[in-house]
């Protein structure tokens, strides 16, 4: 199984100040200071031997403060030579088609010879589509014509389009991709049945987090597999994106909780899981409202400090000792057929010296062992009829 890791800048520390809308304040730990942070942490990631470099990409949030996913990989592309890139993903709605599209075939070309994870997805934040004038309501249908652009731009030399939304007179991207089968690889991140859905009919490959016991997201991948093969199509192995922190003892392990935890208020508060009524009415995010409401039951149950952390599963990341953690991911690649994995290395208030030291004894004691092993494809035990 291939592992790579997740660079992205949280401002842990100006969540206060954000929710007071306090913005006579100043902002305690400066964003560039952030950003030095996650460049000096990437940098490790290419000599301690990981396979690949991931993105993603937020706009005007402490929320991940990496805006443009092609522009970061485009920066690491000139900062590495072995190691792929990916994307975590471009959220399509949020670009312009075609410009897009040529920011793709610009990065494809800067890796020389070296691979572009495409992943996309949809997005969700309210915070986000509004800063961005894009309405939420019109999400899926701008994901489906940018997607068709980019797809049509990046295996045709020419190509024209007449959508709604957009429409491009006959035209070519310049300079063409070096790689021009990248779309038949792209993945999609979905959370809700509808958006799995259409991504297995759309030909994407699997993008998720484990934001679910490992039974239900076996049964997913399952449900995936079976609509790929009413299509034509070979049965798919995930990406799976996780939280990591690789510790010597399980008593240093256990710092990682409270980490965790913030990361998961950080989670419900950008995206609003923990505002009541934040989806109702929105088109096309009615099962975000379901799940938000899951989120706001679960504060209430357990506190405001636990709130958002139903939404990603502690019990499934790759947090304890290198012999946790391999015996987690021998059983996560078992259940689901993972072909990569993709770590998050810091957050929640992490400090850079704690993530750089879990970042390198996973690299001495559980990289050898996990690339090392082989990565088969998920066997359905049962045939499960596509929808």
């Amino acid at each position: 199984m291939k592992v790579g890791v997740t660079v992205a800048s949280f401002q842990t520390t100006d969540w206060p100040r954000i929710k007071a809308e306090d913005w006579s304040a100043p902002i305690k730990v400066p964003d560039s200071q952030v950003l030095a942070e996650t460049r000096e942490l990437g940098r490790m990631i290419e000599p301690l031997g990981y396979d690949s470099i991931w993105a993603t990409e937020h706009f005007g949030s402490p929320y991940g403060m990496w805006p443009d996913a092609t522009q970061t990989l485009s920066y690491w592309a000139g900062q590495t030579e072995r190691v792929d890139v990916g994307s975590c993903v471009i959220v399509l709605p949020w670009h312009q088609p075609l410009t897009l599209a040529h920011r793709i075939a610009m990065l494809d070309n800067m890796l020389e010879g070296r691979r572009f994870r495409m992943g996309v997805g949809r997005g969700v934040a309210r915070c986000e589509y509004e800063a961005l004038d894009v309405p939420r309501a019109e999400a899926r249908e701008r994901f489906k014509e940018v997607w068709d652009i980019v797809k049509l731009s990046l295996t045709n030399e020419r190509v024209s389009y007449d959508g709604k939304h957009f429409k491009v007179p006959e035209t070519s991207v310049r300079p063409r991709p070096l790689h021009d089968d990248m779309v038949d690889f792209a993945a999609c991140a979905s959370t809700t049945q509808t958006s799995m859905e259409m991504a297995a009919h759309e030909g994407f490959s699997q993008l998720f987090v484990t934001g679910a016991p490992l039974n239900e997201m076996s049964k997913v991948i399952d449900e995936y597999n079976a609509i790929r093969a009413g299509e034509g199509l070979q049965p798919d192995q995930p990406t799976i994106l996780l939280w990591m922190y690789c510790a010597k003892t399980a008593e240093e392990a256990e710092r990682a909780l409270p980490w965790f935890t913030t990361y998961g208020d950080e989670v419900a508060t950008h995206y609003e899981f923990n505002k009541p009524g934040a989806f109702d009415g929105v088109k096309g995010y009615e099962a975000y409202a379901e799940m938000q409401a899951k989120v706001v039951e679960d504060e209430e149950k357990n506190g405001a400090a636990r709130q958002g952390t139903s939404l990603v599963r502690f019990d499934t990341q790759p947090i304890g000792t290198p012999e946790t953690i391999i015996e987690r991911l021998r059983i996560l690649q078992r259940e689901t057929g993972a072909k990569e994995i993709a770590l998050l290395p810091q957050f929640g208030g992490m400090t850079l010296s704690e993530a750089k030291a879990s970042l390198k004894l996973f690299a001495e004691e559980v990289l050898p062992v996990i690339t090392a092993d082989p990565a088969p494809a998920r066997e359905a035990p049962v045939p499960i009829a596509a929808k």
